[in-house]
């Protein structure tokens, strides 16, 4: 029997407010070096300590706290992984939701309002947008005939901030401009060859769209200044276990590479989880073996390079990364399987034709993965065509939108074959494009659409011996239009369904997407304690296709944007504590 102190306990901790982490200030540092950090949000109580997802980032402790801001020091390794690293602070009511936090090689300098004069030399600059009206000017020196890379990156290292560049020589003329890094990535690039000697002025604006995204939240940046290469193209985009691993890289000034390596991705640097998705994810950060090639051939426009994927190499996405005397460039992904079926093309004319066998009243499922590898350009579309000629399927994208709205350019072809024959798929880019950079690779299977789920809210906190409630998200595959059962493995309570009429796809404003939502309630047992493990899982109500888990995510963007750009998280727990606890 409850007795009424406990109910009290329960009654307290139930108005607590759950800690929430906005952003992280700056959004990073350079390996081997201790950096001065500050956490801003809100209801962050007792602060315990930091939890990361390697042990080459070292919480030092904190020199100033209160409910809305802590400020202390974060030591990185020097071998630290470069990238985006997961974490979190730790609370006595629980943790806070996640973020990321990224390594470097480059030293770094913080932003100077308004304006600030630099010297030219590799470096990443950590600025940060404050509300709408907010620019960022950066004075420098440069030499006539030198090259280099300005690379602002928001969105990959865990903001959510849209912008620009410009370049100004001295007398205030424009010489170049960079609004998107690509088709796909919505953060800017420009790589300059200066005209003169002079004095120049490069600008950091922000888009302001018709929703006004205030950029109070998280609107931070990394600008990498360096004279690193650019990589536009990768071919192929997959490997095998135990085999040699034979790659093509594309871009510009890359005569000064002197050698590469691949690894295993870890968790957070699944940079654009969009949905749905077809690449293989892993929020975990297992396995993280690394290879160095065994040879390397530099030019100016492309790099050729070998690796011998040991048997161990566990499947799943990989990064390519290149060094150059300039330093370390990051590539882009490639997935290393078993699939026989799998088949690695390049754009070489206007369309690649692939012959597949049709058998009647076997599904076919037909997939794309290139953008979702990080391929720039490339927007695949699938077609379908008879051994006559006839048009039988075809399939675009994933889903529509693009940005930090989770569209996706790659393609999922779905056909139920009413005939046996051998069958032509046909691939293309959506414009007909081809070269060096329009990579792709499409995955064949027998299966009929499906869905996925995702598991909300990352953060969930619960008492022992109480009730937690989490959300089960929909996302349906093409074709898909059944009802689904979800339950939590464990737990006869925790069960729902979602209508086959829910609507998963674009809303209304074109600047969002429906996600069907489903809550459940489960009990946690008593003695539960810390991390509770939690298993969501999700069958069509008819009872065929598969069983699906559900995803937990790492969800960067602006409060009831929930569609907005997401990285997959380990295996999805409840934090569970004593109901003392505040």
């Amino acid at each position: 029997m409850l007795t009424v102190g406990l109910l009290l306990q329960w009654a307290l901790w139930a108005a607590t407010p759950l800690p929430n982490l906005s952003r992280v200030e700056p959004l990073g540092g350079q390996a081997g070096t201790t950096v001065a950090v500050e956490f801003v949000g809100k209801d962050f109580g007792a602060v315990t300590g930091v939890r990361f997802d390697t042990a080459d980032l070292e919480w030092l402790g904190a020199e100033e706290s209160d409910a809305k801001s802590v400020k202390g020091t974060i030591r990185i390794a020097p071998g630290a992984a470069l990238g985006p690293h997961r974490i979190q602070l730790l609370t006595a009511a629980g943790p806070t939701n996640t973020r990321l936090f990224n390594v470097h090689e480059f030293p770094a300098l913080r932003e100077v309002e308004p304006k600030q004069t630099i010297a030219l030399q590799p470096q990443v600059i950590h600025g940060y947008l404050k509300g709408l009206a907010d620019q960022d000017f950066y004075t420098f020196e440069a030499r006539q005939g030198e090259r280099w890379l300005f690379d602002l990156q928001s969105i990959e290292r865990g903001g959510f901030l849209e912008c620009s560049l410009w370049l100004y020589d001295e007398a205030g003329r424009e010489l170049t401009y960079s609004e998107d890094q690509d088709e796909y990535l919505e953060t800017p690039r420009l790589a300059v060859t200066f005209p003169k000697d002079g004095t120049y002025t490069l600008k950091v604006d922000q888009y302001r769209g018709p929703q006004g995204v205030s950029c109070d939240d998280n609107c931070g940046y990394q600008l990498q200044v360096s004279q690193l290469p650019v990589v536009s193209g990768m071919h192929p985009l997959g490997a095998r276990p135990g085999q040699t691993y034979r790659v093509r890289i594309s871009g510009e000034a890359l005569e000064h590479t002197t050698g590469a390596y691949v690894r295993r991705s870890r968790g957070a640097e699944h940079y654009r989880l969009t949905f749905p998705y077809s690449m293989p994810v892993d929020g975990s950060d297992g396995g993280l073996l690394r290879v160095e090639a065994t040879e390397v051939k530099a030019s100016a426009k492309q790099v050729e390079a070998s690796f011998v994927l040991p048997p161990e190499a566990r499947p799943g996405l990989w990064r390519l990364f290149l060094v150059t005397k300039h330093g370390t460039a990051e590539a882009m992904s490639f997935e290393v399987d078993t699939d026989a079926s799998s088949i690695d093309g390049l754009l070489t004319e206007k369309a690649n034709r692939h012959t597949v066998q049709l058998t009647a009243g076997r599904p076919l499922h037909a997939w794309t993965l290139a953008t979702q590898l990080g391929l720039p350009a490339i927007d695949t579309v699938l077609e379908l065509w008879s051994a006559e000629g006839k048009l039988l399927a075809e399939h675009d994208d994933l889903m529509s939108g693009q940005g930090t709205v989770i569209g996706n350019p790659d393609s999922s072809l779905y056909y139920l074959p009413e005939r046996t024959e051998a069958a032509t798929l046909l691939v293309r880019d959506r414009t007909d494009r081809s070269g060096a950079a329009y990579s792709y690779r499409v995955h064949i299977a027998s299966e009929a659409p499906s869905f996925q789920l995702l598991y909300e809210p990352e953060e969930a906190t619960a008492v022992a011996g109480g009730e937690a409630e989490i959300e089960a998200l929909l996302i349906k595959h093409p074709g898909f239009e059944k009802a689904v059962d979800v339950w939590v493995e464990g737990h006869p309570e925790a069960k729902g369904q979602f209508r086959a009429d829910m609507h998963f796809g674009p809303s209304g404003d074109g600047d969002n997407i429906n996600i069907p939502v489903v809550k459940l309630k489960l009990k946690l047992p008593a003695e539960a304690k810390g991390d509770y493990p939690v298993r969501l899982r999700g069958r069509a109500a008819d009872g065929s296709g598969p069983v699906v888990e559900a995803l937990s995510t790492l969800w960067i963007g602006p409060d009831g944007k929930r569609n907005d750009t997401r990285r997959p998280l380990p295996q999805p727990s409840i934090y569970v504590r004593t109901p003392d606890a505040r």
